[in-house]
């Protein structure tokens, strides 16, 4: 959160090309790295035997739901047991986008192949995530692209740390495609609702963001309000924000 040491907005010509080269190298590197190992992702109709199948039902819950013209943020999910009202109780904003495309384009493009698709493209998409909230912290474009360039590999072991690696999501991992779309969207709230908190600026975008993350996933919704009172504490001689981006 201090100023960056280092903008390549304010260096001289000759300094700042060479780090504008690297972080666009680093960016393009780890998105087009994602694209090419997951992109087995988004092949085959199968969908694995993960938490895939359950958010399949949901999504297929809502998709009835819209077809009846029921509350499709609250329909019935009878396929479970005796049946559960599971959007009553459980975050559900990734779901109805899939469902509304699925009902738009007449079922051409099935449900299971929404899920593997937007889970291939969430998880390249992941570093420029990275990359844009810091550049909101006021982190500099290199430090900003290196944490872009690395964020995948943090708490890559599940059983150990959980974290954003490959193995939550994948076709051979967990599934948690609830736990993917929050993880993209809470660099974001984090950055935007600390400049709320620290400017008075964007209330309309940090409460959109916070929302979002709040309905996508709850654990990285409480995590971002969390944070954002501990940020809040530290005094605001010791933040200075770049506006370069």
């Amino acid at each position: 959160m201090a100023s960056a040491e280092t903008d390549i907005d304010t260096e001289t010509p000759g300094q700042s090309r060479p780090v504008k080269l690297v972080v666009i190298g680093a960016l393009l590197g780890a998105v087009g790295f994602n694209l090419w190992l997951l992109f087995p992702e988004g092949l085959g109709g199968g969908l694995a035997p993960n938490d895939s199948l359950f958010h399949r039902q949901l999504i297929g819950a809502a998709v009835d739901a819209i077809k009846n013209g029921s509350d499709f943020t609250d329909p019935w999910q009878g396929t479970m047991s005796l049946g559960f009202p599971v959007f009553h109780h459980y975050q559900h904003l990734s779901h109805i986008p899939l469902a509304f495309i699925h009902v738009i384009t007449l079922e051409a493009v099935s449900v299971i192949d929404l899920i593997r698709w937007t889970t291939y493209i969430l998880l390249c998409l992941f570093p420029l995530s990275i990359f844009w909230s810091l550049r909101r912290f006021g982190f500099d474009p290199l430090t900003s692209a290196m944490g872009g360039l690395l964020a995948p590999l943090i708490g890559n072991d599940f059983q150990l740390w959980g974290g954003f690696g490959y193995d939550n999501y994948t076709f051979g991992g967990f599934g948690l495609y609830a736990q993917l779309s929050g993880m993209v969207l809470f660099p974001a709230a984090l950055a935007v609702g600390y400049e709320t908190v620290r400017t008075g600026q964007r209330f309309f975008w940090s409460t959109l963001l916070l929302s979002a993350t709040l309905m996508t996933h709850l654990t990285f919704g409480y995590i971002a309000f969390l944070t954002l009172g501990v940020l809040a504490l530290i005094p605001k001689s010791q933040i200075t924000f770049d506006k370069s981006y």
